[in-house]
């Protein structure tokens, strides 16, 4: 038995919780989090949080999802994490830790987590999309976490209008600057300064779950946000389908608790926009704040080769 800590760094969260995975398992019902942690995100202090929560963990191992352009546990940029431009996370926790360590993608991550234990354990193409501070993407194609030369998955800066609002990453028009968190209340803000009749202007700070609370109450101004939200990430993930044909797409997130409103109106999109026409399950995360945890761990174990996925074959996580 190897007793596991998984690290879900997130824009505004770093959640974490302790596994014990059996090293002869394969694909079976997800493991138990244990001790789950959720401490806010601040970049000064990113090592020496991560640090705390594994040298108090008593582990055998620890897998660690970060946001940005992640390779070979260094951050090479993370937009929603300033002042970690080029930092070298994996070399400096290896220096303090005596522990077998990855540090990749966070969406990398939750992808192998919902694709392992959750929403597609029974498919081997997925893809999957994270809403949150900002919107990340991870792709298991063949059996495989594809990962391409490093940076493959950041469906968050696919470009939906080249004239579009500028983006945290530099370019303009990001589905980020569309459907992540940030964009959700500032839209919400702007509609209520030009005096917009909504409900959401009672409130003296605006979460994405309040706006989605207020649209299921039929706030007609909330409703719309949640429904142009679908709309931008229809035309994403059609453009993406037509592209990789995935058995199943997995939306996760705090945003992609919005609901039906959310997925409703995203689905129509993406079967309006299909070359192909066939149907593509689109699918909220079977996991939930989980699956970054476990998607950690079982990396981290799979990467060591230590459970074997008898019911794919041999383990293709990449070195």
């Amino acid at each position: 038995m190897s007793k596991i800590i998984g690290i879900d760094v997130g824009g505004t969260y770093i959640k974490s919780g302790i596994l014990e995975i059996p090293k002869q398992s394969g694909v079976i019902t997800p493991p138990e989090v244990r001790e789950f942690n959720s401490l806010p995100t601040t970049s000064d202090t990113l090592i020496s949080c991560i640090l705390k929560l594994i040298s108090n963990s008593n582990v055998d191992a620890a897998g660690i999802g970060v946001p940005g352009l992640v390779h070979r546990g260094i951050i090479h940029s993370s937009p929603n994490l300033p002042g970690t431009s080029n930092l070298d996370i994996l070399g400096k926790l290896s220096t303090e830790l005596k522990i077998p360590i990855t540090v990749e993608n966070d969406a990398n991550m939750y992808a192998c987590g919902e694709w392992q234990y959750g929403a597609g354990k029974e498919v081997h193409n997925l893809l999957l999309l994270t809403l949150g501070t900002g919107v990340g993407g991870g792709l298991i194609l063949d059996d495989k976490l594809y990962t391409g030369t490093g940076f493959a998955g950041e469906v968050g800066h696919i470009i939906i209008d080249a004239n579009g609002p500028p983006c945290s990453c530099g370019s303009y028009g990001c589905l980020e600057s569309y459907v992540s968190s940030y964009a959700l209340i500032q839209r919400a803000v702007q509609g209520i300064k030009i005096g917009l009749n909504t409900l959401l202007s009672t409130y003296k700070t605006l979460t994405p779950e309040l706006i989605s609370a207020e649209a299921y109450k039929g706030d007609d101004f909330a409703c719309g946000l949640i429904t142009s939200m679908g709309y931008y990430l229809g035309i994403a993930i059609a453009g993406l389908c037509n592209v990789l044909a995935p058995e199943i797409v997995v939306i996760g997130g705090g945003i992609a608790k919005a609901g039906d409103i959310l997925f409703n109106s995203l689905r129509k999109e993406v079967a309006r926009r299909l070359y192909h026409r066939a149907e593509i399950p689109i699918v909220p995360s079977a996991l939930g704040d989980l699956s970054g945890i476990l998607g950690s761990a079982y990396y981290v174990t799979s990467h060591l080769d230590l459970i074997p996925s008898p019911s794919r074959g041999k383990n293709q996580i990449p070195t």
